[in-house]
């Protein structure tokens, strides 16, 4: 019995070698050099996708938690309150600005990605610009 336990942990790291991971981002700053921060508190982890028709621009808002990206299709043009823009194609991986006010376009047809937020339970992940006038989560 031992000897089939043995024989079946082989096969399972033979089949488990074949598996590979692939580095798509990996980084310290966000796309604008900004630092990451992480929240304090009780930690709430959140994926969507984010769909944008073409020419279609988001409102300004801001990500008080780190958020991360990665463009399935199409492409964004990502640009700060105050003129600071970034580009990103479809297979691109991105740190969003922390903090930062900012809004997203679509340019060249539709774009789709999914966005990942390292949150906390009481932060929103998004917070348009008009809903934070004190600036508590976005810088002014």
């Amino acid at each position: 019995m031992r000897m089939h336990g043995i024989i079946a942990l082989l096969l399972l790291s033979a089949f488990n070698s074949s598996a590979h991971a692939q580095i798509i981002l990996e980084s310290s700053t966000t796309w604008e050099g900004g630092a990451i921060v992480y929240p304090r508190g009780k930690p709430k982890i959140t994926s969507v996708i984010l769909k944008v028709r073409e020419g279609e621009v988001t409102d300004f808002h801001c990500h008080p938690v780190p958020t991360l990206g990665y463009i399935l299709q199409g492409s964004l043009e990502v640009e700060t309150k105050t003129g600071k823009k970034a580009t990103f194609n479809e297979g691109d991986a991105v740190v969003e600005v922390l903090g930062t006010v900012h809004r997203a376009t679509a340019i060249g047809g539709p774009a789709e990605a999914v966005v990942f937020y390292v949150g906390e339970n009481s932060i929103p992940n998004t917070i348009l610009v008009e809903n934070d006038p004190e600036f508590t989560h976005c810088d002014p």
